[in-house]
């Protein structure tokens, strides 16, 4: 569970940092990066759904109950 907890977070951020490079490389690079907007948006969607269904099922829906997930506690 820790691990697919992890694993969606990191996929969320490389989504959303491709995503937003992407979105600003467009402008100077012309309509080749779109690809990249898509990925990194689908990407972003992707793991943040996956990642609530994980929380929700494992009831691991507060703050509290990530750190002693994750051991922060």
């Amino acid at each position: 569970m820790r691990r697919w907890f992890v694993r969606l977070t990191l996929g969320m951020i490389i989504g959303a940092v491709l995503f937003l490079f992407s979105l600003v490389a467009v402008h100077w690079f012309g309509s080749l990066l779109w690809g990249g907007v898509l990925l990194g948006g689908s990407l972003l969607v992707g793991c943040n759904i996956g990642l609530e269904a994980l929380k929700r099922h494992y009831q691991v829906i507060t703050p509290q109950a990530i750190f002693r997930l994750l051991n922060w506690s």
